[in-house]
């Protein structure tokens, strides 16, 4: 059940950001960004939170997220959206999406993985 907690609130904070920067801003069919925000959702929990977050700590979490999510825009508009999203927007858009990245990692820390270890300094 707290999977499906942190899924929701990360869906939630994705396709709010999606919908404002890249709809209400920029005229992407709310659709599309909608479908978008699902498939970086879904993906960035499995590889970020879940595999990342859980090897390293927040910060590497967080620049790792960045940079997936930068991709994952970068790649799935050109089929999703019709063509490519612009650089400037796509960085944006995820660093919006990073600064959200770093307080949801603190829940997933606190609540999806309490027993988690600090991996050490070295």
């Amino acid at each position: 059940m707290v999977h499906v907690k942190a899924l929701i609130l990360k869906l939630i904070m994705v396709s709010l950001v999606f919908l404002i920067v890249l709809s209400g801003f920029n005229g992407y069919p709310a659709v599309d960004v909608v479908l978008l925000s699902l498939a970086v959702t879904a993906v960035s929990y499995v590889v970020g939170d879940l595999l990342i977050l859980r090897n390293s700590n927040n910060i590497i979490a967080t620049i790792s997220d960045l940079a997936l999510v930068m991709a994952l825009i970068w790649l799935m508009s050109i089929p999703l959206l019709g063509g490519g999203v612009p650089f400037g927007l796509v960085f944006l858009t995820a660093v919006i999406i990073a600064a959200g990245e770093w307080v949801l990692h603190l829940y997933m820390t606190n609540v999806v993985h309490p027993n988690m270890e600090s991996p050490s300094p070295s």
